[in-house]
């Protein structure tokens, strides 16, 4: 029969790695969407409501997750238990990547603008580096978190946080690129229009460097 503490590790597992799939899949929408925009409006719209209700999900795992950190854990000497509040504080930072995503789409669905060739380019790039981007996190955060309930080495972080690092590098040069096409293409008033998208849209990969370096940070700290 598996010890309180091991059980508890298993179940912060469990939903750890639930949440981290979710929020996979939630960016995941924003090529579908992308790609869709005027193009096929019945696909981009599909494509939004897919990602919204995936962040919704998000939303609800996260909230077992903390309630099951802050309130329901049981005292034990794995470094979860010792580390909470640093733990909850990197799976808060973890939803600002959905919520990001949600808010960029639910602008482009609203906002309806026309969008030059060059911009839609830039949009679709950015959208991919959000993925690859998270794809990396989730997959270090599972790493890390699976170290801090069994006890096991340290990850090594550093690789992956420059990866990252050098995609939000990446994710800015298409935005301003995006943002340059907006305003040599349209007036004034709707370049402003593509120009609030598109940062919109690097908050969302902003969001998952702050998170990475966070990340690193923490694993710092115990070393």
């Amino acid at each position: 029969m598996a010890t309180v503490t091991g059980a508890f590790a298993d179940e912060v597992q469990s939903r750890t790695t639930t949440y981290l799939d979710q929020v996979e899949t939630t960016t995941a929408h924003l090529p579908d969407a992308l790609d869709a925009y005027g193009a096929d409006p019945e696909a981009f719209l599909a494509a939004v409501d897919r990602l919204n209700t995936q962040e919704s999900e998000c939303d609800a795992t996260l909230r077992e997750l903390t309630t099951l950190l802050g309130e329901s854990l049981p005292p034990n000497y794995t470094d979860v238990y010792l580390r909470v509040d640093d733990v909850i504080r990197l799976y808060t930072r973890v939803d600002e990547i959905p919520n990001h995503a949600e808010q960029f789409v639910r602008q482009l669905s609203a906002m309806g603008p026309d969008l030059a060739e060059e911009t839609l380019h830039a949009l679709r790039e950015m959208g991919a580096l959000v993925v690859e981007g998270t794809t990396i996190l989730t997959g270090v955060i599972e790493a890390y978190v699976e170290t801090l309930v069994t006890g096991g080495d340290p990850i090594t972080l550093a690789d992956d946080v420059d990866t990252i690092v050098a995609l939000e590098s990446a994710c800015d040069a298409h935005k301003y690129d995006g943002i340059g096409a907006a305003f040599d293409d349209s007036d004034t008033a709707d370049a402003l229009v593509v120009r609030e998208l598109l940062v919109a849209l690097d908050a969302a990969m902003d969001a998952i460097e702050d998170t990475a370096e966070h990340l690193l940070a923490m694993q710092s700290a115990t070393l």
